[in-house]
């Protein structure tokens, strides 16, 4: 005999529709808060190199402390989270672009990503403060506007009484800047550009441009920082002295 399955078996197994938008609206918003509860309690489970200070149903703020300074970074919950982005905010962040989102995508490798390229700006104003024992004040720092994956950098050079304006490669701070320019235009013009090396600090570079400096004198700097001279005639002496005795 065949008989009829009413309306609450039906329920028991399959998943009921809103019946209106705001129905709808009101389930997507459940399941994005759900989402985001479970993923913001993973990312402060499974980070290592920073921390979730503050975390509620909407918004997730982690500190990543490193070298110069400790960046905070703030991700917001989207109204369609995680089919749709998180918002995230922080210094430095108009150049990061290493992060595209999906719907599989978490808050952990978003963060992830973030501080790998904090990391790459660390180093950079590192570099730049460092320029600091050469006669190099920081006076500003901030993304490059027209690249994003640089830094703009202003520097007093107090010698002079000068401003130098430099935009540094985020990727490789050391390479010959992007723009270079003085507050002396006749400055700017004396400089010769070709003594730029790479392998050396941006402060020993500037004052190579500006005459500072002679390559005996950068040999002198990298002894101070850790390498050890080798003299070739006390060896040669004890090597004598070894053999008179044999």
């Amino acid at each position: 005999m065949n008989t009829m399955m009413d309306d609450s078996v039906w329920n028991f197994f399959c998943k009921r529709f809103p019946r209106n938008e705001q129905d709808l609206e009101k389930q997507i918003e459940l399941g994005s808060r759900v989402e985001w509860t479970v993923q913001t309690t993973e990312l402060d489970s499974k980070i290592t190199r920073s921390t979730v200070s503050r975390c509620d149903d909407n918004e997730a703020v982690v500190r990543i402390p490193l070298m110069t300074q400790i960046f905070e970074l703030k991700i917001q919950r989207s109204e369609s989270f995680p089919e749709e982005a998180p918002k995230f905010t922080g210094e430095f962040l108009d150049g990061f672009n290493l992060f595209e989102w999906n719907s599989e995508s978490s808050l952990y490798e978003l963060t992830e990503k973030i501080t790998d390229y904090y990391i790459s700006i660390d180093v950079v104003i590192l570099e730049v403060k460092e320029a600091e024992a050469d006669g190099f004040h920081v006076v500003e720092l901030g993304m490059d506007e027209e690249e994003p994956d640089h830094l703009m950098v202003v520097l007093e050079a107090q010698k002079y009484k000068e401003t130098l304006t430099l935009s540094l490669d985020i990727d490789d701070s050391r390479s010959f800047p992007r723009l270079l320019r003085c507050s002396n235009p006749a400055r700017t013009e004396s400089f010769d550009c070709e003594k730029w090396n790479s392998d050396d600090k941006l402060g020993v570079n500037l004052r190579r441009l500006y005459g500072e400096l002679v390559e005996s004198d950068v040999a002198e700097d990298v002894l101070k920082e850790g390498e050890i001279p080798v003299d070739n005639d006390s060896f040669n002496n004890e090597e004598d002295d070894i053999m008179e005795f044999i």
